[in-house]
């Protein structure tokens, strides 16, 4: 994987001549303060001020309509922020990028409060999803197979293995195909045709129950349940997360693993114009589907940490740099 760190505004890919087809960014929040994290008498962090709401969302969606120009016909942009900037965002930005919305993800950025006390907990972040078609490169991500589930739903078993039982025939609610097979006339039809119904037989996979009959799903080939829009898996970073804080807003590892893994193509090229840790870049290389990665930041501290971070192993990492920086 070839790849390059940019000590630069966060539009110093414009001219790149590159069609990214992953855009990840995670820019200020218009929070009004600055951050910093301080270990060892050394710091690092940003500045999130600005001079009104409408400078910065003017700001905001000139950062999203200059990404747009740079992302590839299949490609994915990919905007962190908290849900009022996002919703905010949504409205203004063109047309042509406003209707190619995909979805919103909340992220559960943080464990719950025992402080609330007017409203409800705050502990999501918005990851919001635009593509620049209908049908972008996309891998579909599966949850692990419950234990429970497995233990309990896997009771059956032939020549190729353990299976169980899912509907077949239709339901009062969801009528299907009228038609007779083997004998068998369901009440509320089939769910699929008679042909694809006859295929299924042939190959044995159908179970022939007592009272109705039932497709086989096998234990092999079961991939746990899709992953949606609301992701609770991932927690924050902790003391114990191999990718320690070494930044304010840091993300988790695991976070871009998952948007890389479902959204970039083998040997695709992936921007991320507001570089942080470098968390962007540090997935890329476990994930190892990239192909080329292009990480900018304006903060020559952002900028060192990141390549700190890929030639030193994570758990020496955090005492070396900013021992280095205290010096």
């Amino acid at each position: 994987m070839k790849y390059d760190i940019v000590n630069g505004n966060w539009d110093s890919f414009k001219d790149d001549g590159n069609q990214y087809d992953l855009i990840y960014i995670d820019p200020p929040f218009y929070t009004q303060k600055n951050y910093s994290i301080k270990k060892k008498n050394s710091e690092i962090g940003f500045e999130d001020t600005w001079e009104s709401f409408d400078v910065y969302m003017g700001w905001l969606v000139d950062v999203i309509s200059t990404c747009w120009e740079s992302l590839s016909p299949s490609g994915t942009l990919y905007s962190h922020n908290n849900f009022n900037m996002n919703s905010e965002l949504i409205s203004r930005l063109p047309n042509n990028i406003k209707n190619k919305f995909m979805t919103n993800i909340s992220w559960l950025r943080s464990h719950p409060h025992n402080n609330i006390k007017n409203s409800w907990g705050n502990v999501v972040d918005s990851i919001m999803v635009i593509t620049k078609t209908n049908s972008p490169y996309f891998k579909v991500l599966y949850n692990e197979l419950d234990s429970k589930y497995k233990n309990n739903s896997f009771n059956n078993e032939d020549e190729i293995g353990k299976y169980s039982l899912t509907p077949i025939t239709g339901e009062s609610s969801r009528v299907g195909y009228q038609y007779e097979y083997n004998g068998y006339t369901p009440e509320y039809g089939w769910r699929y045709k008679q042909d694809k119904i006859q295929k299924l037989h042939e190959k044995n996979l159908i179970h022939w129950g007592k009272n109705k009959p039932y497709k086989k799903m096998y234990l092999k080939d079961s991939k746990g349940t899709p992953i949606h829009n609301f992701w609770g898996d991932i927690p924050p970073l902790t003391r114990t997360e191999k990718n320690r804080r070494n930044y304010p807003t840091q993300k988790p590892i695991k976070l871009l693993n998952r948007i890389i893994s479902a959204s970039c193509c083998e040997n695709g090229k992936v921007l991320d114009c507001f570089g942080g840790s470098g968390t962007t870049l540090l997935s890329s290389i476990e994930t190892k589907i990239p192909g080329y990665v292009k990480i900018i930041d304006k903060s020559k501290d952002s900028i060192e940490l990141i390549n700190k971070s890929i030639s030193v192993p994570h758990s020496k990492f955090e005492d070396k740099f900013f021992s280095e920086k205290k010096a």
